[in-house]
């Protein structure tokens, strides 16, 4: 990039949460020169704090961040739940001028995106919907990220966005949408199939551990085992640092407490909405949502004292072939989790006329920690050898590998119900795979009128 005179800044940052400081301090490490504000004075104290370079400017106020950019200005705002973007605007919108590019990488459901997008451009001013996946060690150290908007504003931004991204093989990992509302559904569903991964490695654990009654260091030593092949990621990095002998939380408490953040999700509740409006089946994505959140450390010890709390080690089982058939049933259930996001991705796509280019999309989200599992190199060959493929289940070699596991996931849910447990994600990928092989299910029952001779009056009502 151009060399930046140090008295105006090349970005505004807006929103200083974990997220935007760690934005600010990498594209500052990138030689862009940035200018910050929040409107919560301890965040911003702690980029003060954090700073260590002369590439980021902290100001007290929106009107000092203005005079600190060069125009036409490119500011980047992270809102929240206690600053959603329609605050937001309410207070940027005076301060800006035409030519002005807004970014909202924020969490924003997409139909506010849509409506904000249009309110800017009555004003002449250019926005962009961005969606970064990563959290905030991927703000720190690269990000995906999904931006939608105007030619103009893409084109603009680019350096800025790909400054921004992780790489995989030295390619940015940035997806570009036509409209801003397209790149914050997508990081909805970025997020919804990150909860239900979550949830099913959760819930593969628990089973372990009922089922073995394994120590700490021998669940450490399965997750390694598991840490390969298909399953190869970040997510059995996390299960082998989860299950670390000297950890000092317990062996589920950051797990737990990743999930009961799933749950408090506003991304997660908007994309299961959105499968509703779309008429799009996600049940494993909703299970991960919706499912009851563990009890506190308290009500735990009250549980495991009285005489019904849930059995363990009940079976006799081998424990090669307990680990084989676990590790079976979550390979099964996690490439269900991705159909399910695939297909909610598809509808909006054909749906909402969001034209997604869904191995574009999938490929970057290979470098995405939370996502990132050898199991979507396949997933993004398949969609880009058949981009017309009406499901990831479609695929032969996808669906060979669910097929030939399917013992395994069926026994998974079989031992949940034996030891009186929950495995809710777990049970809807099962029903969700078979749901998908069954021309005819129970619940055409209930969607079939009521035809009867006995009822002639009730029969000219509904002709009516």
């Amino acid at each position: 990039m151009a060399e930046s005179d140090a008295s105006q800044s090349d970005i505004g940052i807006v929103g200083l949460d974990f997220i935007g400081r760690n934005a600010a301090l990498f594209l500052a490490g990138q030689n862009f020169h940035v200018v910050a504000y929040d409107w919560e004075q301890h965040k911003t104290r702690a980029l003060c704090e954090q700073t260590t370079g002369p590439n980021v400017l902290v100001v007290a106020n929106i009107s000092g961040l203005m005079a600190k950019l060069r125009p036409p200005r490119n500011i980047l705002v992270f809102s929240g739940a206690k600053s959603p973007m329609s605050l937001v605007l309410d207070q940027l919108l005076p301060e800006l001028e035409v030519g002005d590019l807004l970014m909202d990488a924020g969490d924003t459901y997409f139909q506010d995106t849509a409506k904000h997008q249009g309110r800017l451009a009555e004003r002449g001013i250019q926005f962009l919907g961005i969606g970064l996946a990563g959290g905030s060690l991927g703000a720190r150290q690269g990000a995906i990220v999904m931006a939608g908007g105007g030619r103009e504003a893409r084109a603009r931004s680019r350096p800025l966005l790909e400054a921004m991204a992780a790489t995989i093989r030295e390619e940015p990992c940035v997806s570009y949408f036509e409209t801003a509302a397209a790149a914050h559904f997508v990081k909805s569903c970025h997020t919804g199939v990150e909860h239900a991964l979550l949830q099913l490695l959760s819930e593969t654990f628990d089973l372990l551990q009922r089922t073995l009654l394994l120590s700490n260091k021998e669940l450490h030593d399965a997750a390694g085992a598991w840490h390969v092949g298909m399953l190869d990621g970040y997510l059995m990095e996390i299960a082998g640092r989860v299950f670390e002998p000297m950890a000092k939380l317990d062996s589920r408490q950051l797990l737990e407490e990743r999930l009961e953040f799933a749950r408090n999700d506003p991304l997660g509740k908007w994309v299961v909405q959105s499968a509703w409006e779309l008429d799009v089946a996600i049940p494993t994505i909703e299970a991960a949502v919706t499912s009851p959140c563990a009890p506190g450390t308290g009500q735990r010890r009250t549980l495991l004292a009285v005489p019904y709390r849930q059995p363990v080690g009940r079976f006799a089982n081998d424990p090669r072939s307990v680990l084989d058939e676990l590790h079976g049933a979550l390979h099964a259930a996690m490439t269900i989790a991705y159909a399910q996001g695939v297909a909610l991705l598809r509808a909006a796509s054909q749906q909402l006329g969001f034209r997604f280019n869904l191995h574009e999309i999938t490929c970057a989200w290979r470098g995405c920690t939370q996502l990132r599992t050898s199991m979507l190199d396949d997933i993004t060959t398949a969609l880009r050898t058949t981009p017309d493929l009406p499901g990831l289940l479609s695929d032969d070699d996808l669906s060979e590998g669910v097929m030939a596991r399917q013992e395994n996931l069926r026994h998974a849910v079989w031992r949940a119900h034996e030891l009186d447990t929950s495995a809710s994600a777990l049970q809807a990928s099962l029903d969700y795979l078979d749901s998908r092989r069954d021309a005819w299910l129970p619940v055409n029952l209930i969607q079939v009128p009521l035809r009867s001779a006995d009822r002639p009056v009730l029969q000219a009502e509904w002709a009516h």
